[in-house]
């Protein structure tokens, strides 16, 4: 019998340092952008390829010319500019660095330090204690330093227990593995010793942008209250559409806490998903604002479809799900079989999770995986709605 859950929990505030962070990496963005020149920080949006080509575009052309939620957003980035010129001015080079360094070298997806602030998820600056930052720090930096969260010897019942275990860890010799710039490794071993200064110097940034944000919500909180309304009446269907494309049901039935869903302000047609592992309750979904259907139909479907297909096409990827064809694998196996570290394993079987193609279920101490029908079906019905829109013409024809 399926699995079903539908203990949910919104959350309809907004997550100010989640979304403090968010505006911090924009600014890096636009710092490293090779046509940033073409645009100001107010006027401009990573484009939908920014990991491949660093091209910034018009934050009309990102947005479909919505008005109030552009103008929203830059009178944020107008206001917050002076601060964030002023804190990366010839100094917190070391934080700069954390912004740009990705997991596995792939940009795809946010980089260490605004991967962080999505894990903060506090609606007040106050809220935001040393001892949460260095939690979830920490977990993020092991992951991007190579520990395997799958590891047996690892398992615990708590994130903060397994990363008490996991930071004994020799870091020198999973620094020299790691495939970043010599200077990026460095930074990031240095920021495990550093995360006091860390937070002590973003603190105040992070409060004077919460404040920019807190003062410039109400023109906004209607649409963000909309979102939620909409979430509710549709009896939560977008949610659950979510948890079965990516194979989460049985593990969240386990749960006897609701499942956390928060909104998004400055990712506005984002979805996010959380799920560490089937020991832990550390899990959540979050959706940007305008992130329902109406505004995704809007989208090329070839866009909207890109990140399936940039997943499945790796050859890493597409040799795991070779092999699973075969049969289902406990994570060593398959490292062992593809000769790659199982911390880099983590990293692929995350990205095959997330979309769907791969499932993972726990027998004692070995955690496997096993192909699902919802990420492939989930490109074909893309790519025939997107084929149906092709007046194909017969140019064979004789004139």
């Amino acid at each position: 019998m399926k699995a079903h859950f539908d203990n949910f929990n919104l959350i309809e505030q907004p997550l100010l340092v989640n979304e403090a962070g968010l505006l911090i990496y924009l600014y890096t963005n636009h710092l490293a952008a090779n046509n940033k020149n073409f645009f100001s920080f107010e006027d401009s949006y990573p484009g939908f390829n920014y990991s491949q080509d660093m091209n910034l575009t018009s934050i009309d052309t990102a947005f479909y010319n919505n008005k109030s939620y552009t103008d929203f957003i830059r009178n944020i980035k107008k206001e917050t500019l002076p601060h964030l010129e002023e804190f990366f001015n010839d100094q917190n080079e070391d934080i700069l660095n954390l912004f740009y360094i990705f997991t596995e070298n792939d940009g795809n997806y946010l980089p260490f330090m605004a991967g962080v602030f999505q894990n903060i998820n506090v609606t007040s600056i106050e809220d935001f204690s040393y001892e949460l930052f260095d939690l979830v720090f920490n977990l993020s930096f092991l992951r991007y330093i190579g520990i395997d969260i799958d590891d047996p010897e690892l398992k615990s019942t708590t994130i903060k227990e397994w990363s008490k275990k996991a930071l004994k860890s020799d870091f020198l010799s999973l620094i020299a593995s790691l495939p970043y710039e010599d200077k990026f490794s460095m930074a990031l071993l240095r920021s495990f010793s550093n995360k006091k200064s860390i937070y002590d110097r973003l603190y105040p940034l992070l409060e004077k942008i919460c404040q920019i944000l807190e003062n410039n919500f109400p023109k906004i909180q209607d649409e963000f209250m909309d979102h939620f309304e909409k979430i509710k009446k549709d009896d939560y269907k977008k949610v659950s559409e979510v948890i079965d494309q990516v194979g989460l049901a049985s593990f969240l039935s386990k749960r006897d806490e609701p499942f956390n869903i928060y909104g998004l302000i400055l990712a506005p047609n984002m979805t996010m998903i959380q799920f560490i592992s089937e020991d832990y309750n550390d899990a959540f979904i979050k959706f940007g604002i305008y992130s329902n259907k109406d505004f995704v139909e809007k989208e090329n479907k070839l866009k909207y479809i890109s990140q399936y297909l940039k997943i499945i096409g790796d050859p890493t990827r597409i040799d795991i799900l070779d092999l699973l064809k075969e049969k289902n694998y406990y994570a060593k196996e398959l490292s062992d079989k593809l000769y790659i570290t199982p911390a880099t394993l983590s990293y692929h079987i995350s990205q095959l999770h997330v979309c769907g193609f791969i499932g993972a279920y726990i027998e004692g101490r070995k955690t496997y995986y096993y192909l699902r029908r919802p990420g492939f079906e989930k490109v074909i019905e893309e790519l025939t709605e997107f084929s149906k829109d092709i007046k194909e013409e017969d140019y064979g024809k004789e004139s």
